[in-house]
């Protein structure tokens, strides 16, 4: 086994640590509330993990470009496991956030510099079928943490869930220390503090603006329009700092290469098109279909399968057609993967949501995985790493606001159906309906059988809203990608780079 191969392995088991991580808190939390107790900041412990996580994930990348890659990644794993450990002793929901915040900074460095290694560590043709690999690692986490943490759960303990990323952390971090050899970085100019403080508070203040809208306050309030309010300030403060600073933290020259403003402005469009409807499809089956809990979460694994088949299969063809025509294969592929959601009903079977979410992942893998690449290949290599994490964050930022969005569709065209099935007394429907009826058992069985598949048919109208809004995002990305997308092979951008000074694979 060579040296490159064994950094790959450490590169790839970080990542799994984290997206492991992510997934499997979820099944533990009715079990860590009745623990710990604080249910009030249930929301919390996934919600100060993703900000942390998001706002971190650019720093990293840009600091993995400043100071190197490896010790990023290192200290990236040091505070991940270390966050882990303190998860694991909690000993009140309090702390449980406040570790998992932490916990979430050593996330958003892990997951952006692991994917720029890849592109220091292979040329272009092999990077282009490692990849596929790399990115259906996190799929496969996403996999493996519900079912790892609800085992830990039910026969161990929820604290060995944060406990076994030691083991796992320590190793990367061995392997790393004994077999990267990381060539000399040589860091010129200041680093541009202000830029990043006004971006990571604007991004800050628009997640909570996301976590709380509909939520803890209506989303027309004086409290919505207050928080984004100051976010959009500080945007356009960073905006303007941004132009003036002679060492910016984000060099708005990099958006004039195509390349890198169509891999940027896809993936924010694929995560709010396909994550914020991926994520109402096991609602649709549980509560349309009658499914039950794990049925309706199992959905979600041929999604992520394919999405490494599909990366798999789209970086072979990018060999051979550029990665214009993968791209627009993938997006359409994801358009039709839409249009099978949008078809279905109560009476579907499970062969047509395994079949729409094969399609969707495949386009996912196909899309997804060559904007990153596409955007690396366009930039030298003391670049890759922002360029990198700027395609991770737009997608992150994309999922927070297409979670958000399709979920206030949903609720409203669920709302409205509500009220006015409330009026037909003949249904035994209650006067004021809570959308959460639909997936309360306990209401349920009260219900007769006609007002039971009234409630159905309006669940199913309200999904099919949120899917007509990815389907409307993904369509937009598609178009996109046609218009502004360059033609011409991965080796001719390669040579373009060059040309203009800048080192190619």
């Amino acid at each position: 086994m060579t040296r490159r191969t064994i950094v790959t392995i450490a590169a790839m088991l970080g990542m799994f640590l984290s997206g492991v991580d992510q997934t499997a808190v979820g099944t533990a939390m009715p079990t860590i509330v009745g623990a710990l107790g604080g249910i009030a900041l249930y929301a919390w412990v996934f919600a100060a993990y993703q900000i942390a996580f998001v706002v971190m994930t650019p720093i990293a990348g840009k600091f993995a470009d400043l100071y190197g890659r490896k010790h990023m990644y290192l200290a990236g794993i040091f505070v991940f496991i270390g966050a882990s450990m303190l998860c694991g002793f909690a000993r009140s929901m309090g702390a449980l956030v406040a570790f998992r915040f932490v916990q979430g900074i050593g996330g958003g460095a892990i997951l952006p510099i692991a994917l720029t290694l890849v592109a220091d560590l292979y040329p272009l043709e092999q990077r282009l079928r490692i990849q596929g690999i790399f990115s259906g690692t996190w799929g496969v986490a996403s996999i493996i943490g519900p079912l790892l943490g609800g085992f830990l759960t039910d026969h161990v303990s929820w604290r060995w869930i944060f406990f076994l990323n030691l083991p796992a952390g320590l190793v990367t971090i061995l392997i790393l220390v004994a077999f990267f050899r990381e060539p000399p970085v040589l860091r010129t100019g200041a680093i541009d503090y202000a830029g990043i403080g006004l971006v990571s508070v604007s991004v800050t203040v628009l997640l909570l603006l996301l976590f709380w809208g509909g939520v803890q306050f209506p989303w027309l309030s004086p409290q919505s329009v207050g928080l984004a309010a100051i976010s959009a300030a500080l945007l356009l403060l960073f905006l303007r700092v941004e132009m003036r600073s002679t060492h910016p933290f984000l060099p708005f020259s990099l958006f004039a290469n195509p390349l890198v403003a169509v891999g940027c402005s896809g993936g924010f469009l694929l995560g709010v098109g396909l994550f914020g409807a991926v994520a109402y499809v096991p609602l649709l089956v549980q509560g349309v279909m009658g499914t039950s809990a794990t049925e309706a979460g199992a959905t979600l694994i041929p999604f992520s399968l394919m999405w490494t088949v599909g990366s798999i299969v789209g970086g072979r063809a990018a060999l051979r057609m550029g990665f214009r025509p993968v791209i627009i294969a993938g997006m359409t592929l994801m358009t039709s993967g839409f249009g099978l959601l949008m078809l279905l009903t109560a009476r579907s079977g499970p062969g047509t949501v395994v079949a729409s979410m094969i399609v969707l992942g495949t386009g996912m893998g196909m899309s997804g995985t060559m904007f990153i690449i596409s955007m690396q290949n366009a930039v030298a290599r003391p670049l890759r790493g922002l360029v990198t994490s700027i395609n991770v964050f737009s997608r992150n930022i994309g999922s927070a606001i297409g979670v958000s969005a399709q979920g206030a569709v949903l609720v409203a065209i669920l709302d409205g159906r509500l009220r006015a099935l409330a009026g037909q007394t003949r249904l035994g429907l209650p006067r004021l309906v809570d959308p959460q009826v639909v997936l309360d058992p306990a209401v349920q069985q009260r219900l007769s059988p006609g007002a039971h598949e009234a409630l159905r048919l309006a669940l199913a109208q309200a999904v099919h809203g949120a899917f007509f809004v990815g389907l409307a995002l993904t369509v937009l990305g598609l178009a996109t990608v046609v218009t502004f997308m360059p033609r011409g092979s991965v080796y001719a951008h390669a040579h373009a780079a060059a040309l203009e000074g800048l080192p190619a694979d």
